[in-house]
C-alpha cells in the first residue's frame, strides 16, 4: 500500500501548499505572505508547553510568526492538525457515560426539583 503524499497548510490563511523543494527561512505563503518556516507551522509548536515547543532541545524563539533558523523545524501536515484532544476526551466520556439527549435548563423551581427527584428515583 502506498503512503499518501503529505499535505501542508499555511497557519495564517489555511491555504493548502505544495512544495517542490525544501522551504527556506525566508519563504512566504504565496496566498497571504506569512512566513512558512515559522513556529506556527511546525509540528513541535504547542501553546500549552514551556517555550511553546515540544522539542526539548529547541532554542527560545521570540517572534513565533517570523521566519527563523530553528534546526528542529518540521512542517506540520494537515493530518497532524486534525488532532483535537478536547474532542477526543469528550467522545471518550460520552462513550463511557452514554450520550443522553440534550436538555434545556429547567424553566421553574418545580421542574428542577422534579428532574432531581427523577435522577435519584425519589
Amino acid at each position: 500500500m502506498e503512503t499518501p503524499e503529505p499535505r501542508y497548510r499555511c497557519y495564517h490563511c489555511h491555504e493548502e501548499l505544495v512544495f517542490e523543494v525544501k522551504i527556506g527561512r525566508r519563504d512566504m505563503c504565496p496566498n497571504c505572505g506569512a512566513y512558512l518556516h515559522c513556529c506556527y507551522n511546525c509540528k513541535f509548536w504547542n501553546p500549552d508547553v514551556h517555550n511553546q515547543c515540544t522539542e526539548n532541545q529547541g532554542e527560545f524563539i521570540r517572534d513565533r510568526a517570523e521566519g527563523n533558523f530553528c534546526l528542529y523545524f518540521t512542517f506540520r501536515t494537515i493530518a497532524e492538525e486534525g488532532v483535537d484532544e478536547a474532542a477526543q476526551a469528550r467522545s471518550r466520556l460520552e462513550a463511557m457515560f452514554g450520550r443522553g439527549p440534550a436538555r434545556q435548563a429547567p424553566r421553574s423551581a418545580d421542574e428542577a426539583r422534579a428532574r432531581l427527584d427523577a435522577l435519584f428515583k425519589k
